[in-house]
């Protein structure tokens, strides 16, 4: 136990099937920040207020060992709270507060989540699945005519047998 209360962050990853890997760190509170305080901070640094790149914040990413195509560089924030429990630091030599991981998040909410900063494996990926989608884009008509795979374009963008365009209900 330390002096000064301690800070779980509870986070996940979960990938695309809707499969879990659930993390922890805990930190020290040296400067005593209010639980509300901390979860607001944390909130407001996050994508959408909720999404991370665990890379950038250097905690430990929770990705399954075999990567598929339903994998992503995002974890997710879970909850903040007090704790008695000993501090748990993926990087103990630096001793971190609280302050200085609220430091670090700002940092990367201000220059921005960098979906590359994650394991080459799952970088690898993500690259793959990029290409893939590039390749089918690519491969879409680019008139208003029906390709040779018969995809066409959406109704909004044909034109009614008079020659006026037709507005998409929705």
């Amino acid at each position: 136990m330390t002096a000064d209360p301690a800070i779980r962050i509870v986070y996940l990853y979960r990938d695309a099937s809707n499969y879990k890997q659930h993390g922890e760190v805990i930190l020290p509170n040296e400067t005593l920040l209010t639980i509300e305080e901390v979860d607001r901070q944390i909130r407001s640094f996050l994508s959408d207020g909720l999404f991370f790149i665990a890379r950038q914040v250097q905690i430990e990413e929770r990705f399954f060992a075999v990567v598929n195509e339903d994998d992503h560089p995002w974890h997710e924030y879970v909850s903040v709270e007090a704790t008695a429990d000993p501090t748990f630091d993926p990087v103990p030599e630096k001793k971190r507060d609280i302050t200085n991981f609220l430091k670090e998040l700002e940092q990367a909410h201000r220059t921005g989540w960098d979906e590359a900063q994650v394991r080459e494996d799952i970088n690898q990926q993500i690259e793959k699945e990029k290409q893939a989608l590039k390749r089918w884009l690519d491969s879409l008509p680019n008139d208003g005519e029906a390709s040779s795979n018969g995809v066409h374009k959406p109704v909004s963008d044909v034109k009614s047998q008079n020659g006026d365009e037709h507005e998409d209900p929705v």
